[in-house]
């Protein structure tokens, strides 16, 4: 195939000595992965690693533990790229911000574009299916999806290569494609009528088809030829796991399916990083792991808003009173700002509860003194696991009655799932910040495996469990590069960047 590819594509003239490609494999969970080694459910990954030919670690690239995050710390080595969520009230624009729409993608990019930073894929690199081009030569991410007229004069660029590539006829992959498409529509079906809910299917429908079918391929058959070309580093996203495990669960068979059939890509993409001219070093990495998500609607027969914001008034315990003030006296708040309704946004399994629209947050005294029935509501809570807010220039976490900053964490009664090195990170990383709402809320442990989720999804992630943040990277052992204890996305980029950027 690379002969062939060759033969009918242009190479790419670069200066880097060698090429790099890093597979992002969304929101696969690390015991997952374990299990996958372990069982050789996913024959090609397990025998690499099994094989001593490759290293596989847990890392924690910071919090929270979502996409925007981790790929602004990846791709622009921000270590505050200010990103709070997939989702949120954003008080620069003044309305809600959502990441798998063009236009915010773009937005945001340009903000972060104007801070210091190399790109990861500067100098000539390639980018798919991520939210942001980070300096990459092609347009095939969210951002660049906003403008239509970029899209359409790339899109002779974008095709070349794809016939001479394929591996299967055409034919062959139609009635595949309708197959899958067939069954698709089955499950789906099966699964609304079920629940008696039909939120989010018909997107979930066109996201089986159009991405992660007709998508993916399209994106790994560019990626093995980019590779024939030389293009020096490439950033491929393999989202298919993720967007099945918020719609089913992350143990449900469709997104355990998933998981194995990218097996087969990822095989193909390392017999091709190794046959042509100027061989690829092939870095796979997680971003985030994936719990159960048990709906607080679900759960409660109200939206979390009607809960907060309209519920029965209790009383702010005294304890919590006390130590969000901090010695200081109530009447020290600052006078009541903002006028505007409230704004809750959910963002899977932690909520952002924006009680003002004004540029800046507030603070614990004025939560105190302006909004203590939200504050009370939301503490006492029972699906409500953990409250964060910003008190002072730091940040505290509000446990069942105690108030806890990131030093004495490890003394909160938390629920076993949560990770106090996560809790921690999250409370010293929430004043950097500014777009989080006035208070974080963050579902409880119920079950094991699972949390309660605000927004109506079956598998969340953005919070701060032990399988939502332990993550992973798998790197050759013969790469010039090591990878081992990294504490942050943006360590991970310091060090791709010196190995495969000099």
């Amino acid at each position: 195939m690379a002969r062939r590819i060759g033969r009918k594509v242009p190479p790419v003239v670069s200066k880097h000595p060698r090429r790099l490609l890093v597979v992002h494999l969304d929101g696969v969970p690390k015991d997952l992965l374990d299990e996958a080694i372990r069982t050789r459910s996913m024959p090609f990954f397990s025998q690499l690693v099994r094989s001593g030919a490759y290293h596989f670690e847990e890392a924690f690239w910071g919090s929270p533990a979502s996409t925007p995050f981790f790929q602004a710390g990846l791709l622009y080595g921000l270590e505050h790229p200010n990103l709070p969520a997939y989702s949120w009230f954003d008080r620069e624009l003044g309305r809600k911000v959502q990441m798998n729409t063009p236009r915010d993608a773009l937005h945001i990019e340009q903000r972060l574009g104007q801070r210091e930073g190399t790109s990861l894929l500067a100098d000539g690199g390639h980018t798919y299916f991520s939210l942001f081009q980070a300096g990459a030569r092609n347009r095939l991410c969210m951002s660049t999806l906003a403008s239509l007229k970029v899209m359409a004069r790339s899109l002779s660029a974008e095709m070349e290569g794809l016939l001479v590539a394929r591996t299967v006829s055409p034919w062959a992959y139609l009635r595949s494609f309708g197959a899958d498409t067939w069954r698709a529509m089955q499950e789906i079906w099966r699964w609304a009528h079920a629940l008696g809910d039909w939120r989010h299917e018909r997107g979930f429908l066109l996201s089986r088809v159009m991405l992660q079918r007709l998508g993916w391929s399209f994106v790994h058959t560019k990626a093995l030829v980019d590779m024939v070309r030389g293009v020096p580093a490439i950033y491929l996203v393999f989202g298919n796991y993720d967007e099945v495990s918020h719609r089913r669960g992350p143990r449900s068979q469709q997104a355990i399916a998933e998981l194995h059939r990218v097996d087969a890509y990822l095989a193909e993409l390392y017999a091709m990083a190794r046959c042509v001219e100027r061989p690829y070093d092939i870095v796979f990495v997680t971003d985030h792991g994936h719990v159960g998500s048990l709906p607080f609607e679900q759960r409660q027969g109200q939206h979390l808003e009607d809960a907060l914001l309209r519920g029965p008034g209790v009383p702010l315990s005294p304890d919590i009173e006390r130590g969000l003030l901090d010695g200081r006296p109530l009447g020290a708040a600052r006078a009541p700002r903002g006028t505007d309704s409230p704004v809750v946004v959910e963002s899977g399994n932690f909520a952002h509860v924006y009680l003002t629209r004004e540029h800046t947050p507030l603070e614990a005294a004025e939560l105190v003194a302006h909004h203590r029935d939200v504050l009370a509501r939301a503490s006492r809570h029972p699906d409500i696991g953990m409250v964060a807010v910003r008190r002072g220039n730091s940040a505290v976490a509000l446990v069942k009655g105690g108030v806890y900053g990131p030093d004495d964490i490890a003394s909160a009664p938390l629920a076993e799932e949560f990770s106090r090195q996560a809790v921690a990170d999250y409370l010293r990383e929430l004043p950097h910040l500014s777009t989080a709402g006035d208070l974080v809320l963050f579902g409880d442990a119920v079950a094991p495996g699972s949390t309660v989720g605000f927004a109506w999804e079956f598998g969340s992630h953005g919070g701060l469990t032990k399988t939502e943040t332990r993550s992973t990277v798998c790197w050759p052992g013969d790469a010039p590069v090591d990878l081992s204890g990294l504490s942050h996305c943006v360590r991970l980029h310091q060090r791709l960047s010196e190995a495969y950027r000099a």
